[in-house]
């Protein structure tokens, strides 16, 4: 499998971690020094300074703490033959990959905790992690929202840049941490562990998408390296 990752994608977000900390931290150091003279300003303060350390720790969450969803996904794909390729923060969905299938963009959830699915709805068991996402961390939201959302945009600029061939839009969502716990088997979209990923790729797209004829794999792929490229 080729894997393919936009370093300097990455590299912004790490300095917007960064410079969110130092400010938040800043802002909140002056604000409690002020804060007897001046009351009203050091509000002001502790409110940009909490803002500010928030987004850092957002940031920090999906782009800096390893292992990154990236990384987590490239290791377990790596064992896929070349048909496969894995593109991360190229694309407005960041993480896709192309193959005989088409495309299969894939949502990646960093919780940890025991995640399920029931009764038409998405729980998260986090235990203390779940004060951690008032500070930043992301929450888990709703994932088949997220996806459908990232399908979308991905179908759409797809059939814009291939406009006479329909390219078959799939995906998943993968919880890349190794602490989460999935139970989630009825859930509208797929909901797999890092371990289930490579399965998924080879045996569980067939039926959901035609596959592609050689022609197409190579068009495809052609598509998709120019706008990398270009990137």
């Amino acid at each position: 499998m080729d894997s393919f990752l936009n370093e300097a994608f990455l590299e912004k977000r790490r300095k917007y971690a960064r410079w969110g900390s130092f400010i938040g931290l800043g802002a909140l150091v002056v604000g409690l020094m002020i804060s007897m003279r001046n009351p009203l300003a050091s509000y002001g303060l502790l409110i940009v300074g909490l803002l500010a350390a928030s987004y850092g720790s957002y940031m920090a969450s999906r782009y800096v703490r390893e292992p990154r969803p990236d990384q987590v996904m490239t290791t377990a794909l790596e064992g896929l033959d070349k048909r496969y390729a894995l593109y991360h923060y190229y694309f407005a969905s960041p993480h896709v990959v192309a193959s005989h299938f088409g495309l299969t963009v894939l949502l990646p959830k960093i919780q940890e905790g025991e995640i399920t699915y029931e009764d038409g709805r998405w729980r998260h068991k986090g235990g203390l992690r779940k004060i951690i996402q008032l500070f930043g961390e992301p929450g888990l939201s709703k994932p088949h929202v997220e996806l459908a959302e990232d399908m979308q945009w991905m179908k759409e600029w797809i059939d814009q840049a291939m406009p006479e061939d329909d390219i078959p839009v799939t995906g998943a969502v993968v919880f890349t941490n190794p602490r989460a716990t999935v139970r989630a088997s009825k859930a509208p979209v797929p909901a797999l562990t890092p371990d289930q990923l490579s399965s998924y790729l080879k045996q569980g797209l067939k039926g959901q998408a035609a596959t592609l004829s050689t022609a197409k794999q190579k068009e495809l792929r052609r598509i998709l390296d120019a706008a990398i490229g270009a990137a």
